[in-house]
């Protein structure tokens, strides 16, 4: 295997990697966002209460982790098209 194809594939393996690593967060902040669902379906709490817990999920949705791991993967992403 030549040094350029080498280099590319390292490349697509990282996207692969990195990609896998977005996918875990969303699963995450889905299962988190499912569960918390189900509770405010489940449970008494008024609607001031509702709007609290999609604050929790928002705040998920825009931690800085999230924000880096994107970062990251458009950069392989990008590596891995070049």
């Amino acid at each position: 295997m030549n040094t350029d194809m080498r280099t590319r594939a390292l490349s697509a393996h990282d996207a692969h990697l990195a990609l896998l690593k977005l996918k875990k967060l969303v699963d995450e902040a889905t299962h988190a966002a499912e569960l918390e669902a189900v509770y405010l379906a489940v449970s008494a709490r008024q609607g001031a209460a509702i709007c609290t817990a999609l604050r929790v999920i928002i705040d998920r949705l825009n931690s800085p982790n999230l924000e880096t791991t994107l970062s990251q993967i458009r950069q392989k992403l990008e590596t891995a098209a070049s």
